[in-house]
């Protein structure tokens, strides 16, 4: 029995001691701030502009048979402007369609409106896409891609020969 009540005792003494020690505890308390921030980006691809084929006889001017187009997917609300440079045979004033030393004027226009997909101008018609002076399009609503048309002309009468004509044209995006 002595055992028992001494162990009782011991019991007793380390309940009162983790009371004591609860009691005494102690608590402070902070705030923290969480914070992020979202910049204006954008992922920029594009696809070719295909004027199909030219004929030198024909008395209308040829628009692109299949535009351009820079496709963009941007945070929402960035305000995107797209430059087209002059190409790479850019020569006097005039885009230029390359073919060996052959050479086959055209020009590159805005598309009808600044609003995504909107379509290229009729023949005859349009605002022409001047390098330097960037086409400014509508905020992004979403994330979601939006193409904007790059429109191209072949004005007609021009004698040039037989031949493949390429130029390569840059689309600088910034936002």
């Amino acid at each position: 029995m002595i055992k028992l009540l001494n162990n009782k005792t011991v019991l007793s003494a380390a309940a009162v001691l983790a009371v004591l020690a609860a009691s005494q505890s102690a608590q402070a308390q902070t705030t923290l701030s969480v914070s992020a921030s979202i910049g204006a980006t954008c992922i920029v691809t594009a696809t070719n502009m295909t004027f199909g084929l030219y004929d030198p006889t024909a008395a209308t001017d040829l628009n692109a048979s299949t535009p351009g187009q820079v496709q963009l997917s941007c945070t929402t609300g960035a305000v995107p402007k797209i430059d087209i440079n002059n190409g790479s045979n850019f020569s006097g004033g005039t885009r230029r369609l390359a073919s060996g030393g052959n050479f086959l004027n055209y020009s590159v226009l805005q598309p009808t409106s600044n609003a995504a997909f909107a379509g290229c101008p009729a023949v005859g018609a349009g605002t022409a896409w001047v390098s330097g002076s960037p086409f400014v399009v509508t905020a992004a609503p979403n994330t979601t891609a939006r193409g904007y048309n790059v429109c191209g002309r072949i004005p007609a009468g021009q004698s040039s020969p037989v031949g493949s004509y390429a130029d390569g044209l840059t689309a600088t995006v910034t936002f």
